[in-house]
């Protein structure tokens, strides 16, 4: 796995926990046990900081189908684009917060 699929992959991992309701220290653990799983890199944490900016976006519509939209992402379960973006926000501030709590290193 490269670097930059890490870092995706972590950041997509952390916004989707917010999306799905999951507090702070619930999305916390399982992106730490996953980085863990992966060989706890160094700067993975900061890279996917940076790489919730990069996270697939929905495509822009005009104002007059925005109702329909929004009809539609309620018919099918979807999220309103307000709680990705939330979401978003949130993962990126955790991962920050997790970059700045870098574990003591092993010197076994």
């Amino acid at each position: 796995m490269s670097p930059d699929d890490l870092a995706q992959g972590l950041a997509q991992m952390a916004s989707t926990g917010f999306e799905l309701g999951g507090r702070a220290d619930e999305v916390a653990r399982d992106v730490r046990l996953m980085w863990e799983h992966l060989g706890a890199p160094a700067g993975a944490f900061e890279a996917a900081a940076e790489a919730v900016a990069k996270l697939p976006q929905r495509p822009e519509v005009p104002v007059a189908d925005l109702a329909r939209r929004a009809e539609m992402e309620q018919a099918f379960g979807i999220q309103p684009v307000e709680v990705e973006l939330a979401a978003a926000l949130s993962a990126r501030e955790l991962l920050q917060r997790m970059a700045r709590m870098r574990p003591a290193p092993d010197t076994r």
